[in-house]
């Protein structure tokens, strides 16, 4: 995300020595500690996996929209018993977090709201790369010769 200007730049910086994203691991550590420090592991567990199955769930849905949107696009692998397989995937995936939000609502809240409070984050970086990419394009007369940040 760094990279592609969606986040604090620096972060994405790799160490010469090490070859690793230095800054970016003990980022992530400290954000752990702060996760491990705010409740018990159940608690965290429940955090995490109501939101994985929430975006599993959502990312299975993109297949069929892409078919039916992009029918046409290249498929470099094929969707295993398509369409019934990742519809029972969809559907399971909607049971548990419905059974989450049922059985454990104040950890799915929470779970919904540490996502939630990415989108501001995102949203900014994003509008920052925009802004970025505008200065940077100056007296270029289309978007097509410039290369895309990756």
């Amino acid at each position: 995300m760094s990279r592609s200007g969606l986040f604090f730049r620096r972060l994405g910086e790799v160490n010469q020595k090490s070859k690793a994203p230095v800054l970016a691991i003990i980022a992530q550590s400290a954000w752990g500690c702060v996760l491990a420090l705010s409740g018990t592991f159940d608690q965290i567990t429940t955090y995490t996996i109501f939101a994985l199955w929430l975006f599993f769930g959502v990312t299975v849905t993109a297949v069929f929209v892409l078919r039916r949107t992009m029918p046409d696009a290249p498929r470099p692998y094929k969707t295993v018993g398509y369409p019934f397989i990742p519809a029972l995937f969809v559907l399971v995936a909607v049971w548990l977090v419905i059974n989450s939000v049922v059985t454990t609502p104040v950890e799915s809240f929470i779970g919904l709201l540490l996502i939630a409070l990415g989108l501001p984050v995102y949203l900014f970086f994003r509008r920052k790369r925009a802004n970025f990419r505008e200065a940077s394009i100056g007296g270029l007369e289309s978007m097509a010769e410039v290369e895309p940040l990756a």
